[in-house]
């Protein structure tokens, strides 16, 4: 697999957990939604929704070829109308979005899940990197922009999506915070998550961690 095969939410979730041991570097409820916003990105550019004003609208509902995204696509088709980007992010409901892309992302041997105990007895699995070249790859593509280089259109959605998520600040010292918000300020993506995340009180040590708990519903 290689960064130009990757979707925004793969590129996303790779980001989103450490290199060296997989540990979730943000909460799980803003990774969700992260990773919805980043779908709907990856759907914009692929010609199926499109801002309007305010609302992402669809304009195009033929499926697209990938599960994830198409199941994201669906639902705008079937709810029938445009809204705000901030709004499809709760209707789309993104709860075990993590889940899904950690197990997609290992199957293709980005990550390896491992099986350990939590007190013993509860079965609990483990997600760290297996490929550990395509995420420094993605790194250091974001690594450019935050020491000064121009992006392009889509490294500027990821690097908007890293930045408002708060993934980007777990990578980099964000010396220039100022040019920083100008590049992704327009970026209809990040402002959603932005406005999950204003809204949204979170302890510092709310991840969920690295851990997945198998026995429960999770998230």
């Amino acid at each position: 697999m290689s960064p130009q095969q990757l979707t925004f939410p793969e590129e996303l979730i790779l980001l989103a957990h450490r290199e060296n041991d997989g540990k979730q570097l943000i909460p799980n409820n803003v990774l969700n939604v992260s990773l919805t916003a980043a779908e709907l990105a990856e759907l914009a550019g692929l010609g199926r929704v499109e801002l309007r004003g305010a609302d992402l609208a669809v304009v195009d509902g033929r499926p697209v070829g990938d599960a994830e995204l198409d199941a994201v696509l669906a639902q705008m088709v079937k709810a029938g109308k445009a809204l705000p980007p901030r709004q499809w992010l709760i209707r789309i409901n993104p709860l075990r979005k993590r889940r899904h892309y950690l197990q997609r992302l290992s199957e293709r041997g980005a990550f390896k899940a491992g099986e350990s105990r939590v007190l013993g007895l509860i079965p609990v699995e483990r997600y760290e990197h297996d490929d550990i070249a395509l995420v420094r790859e993605i790194r250091k593509r974001l690594g450019k922009v935050v020491r000064g280089q121009k992006p392009d259109a889509r490294t500027v959605t990821l690097l908007a999506l890293a930045h408002r998520s708060g993934v980007l600040k777990q990578l980099f010292v964000i010396d220039d915070g100022k040019r920083l918000e100008e590049l992704v300020r327009d970026d209809w993506a990040g402002q959603a998550v932005k406005s999950y995340v204003d809204r949204t009180t979170t302890k510092p040590d709310d991840s969920g961690s690295d851990l997945i708990v198998l026995a429960s519903g999770g998230s």
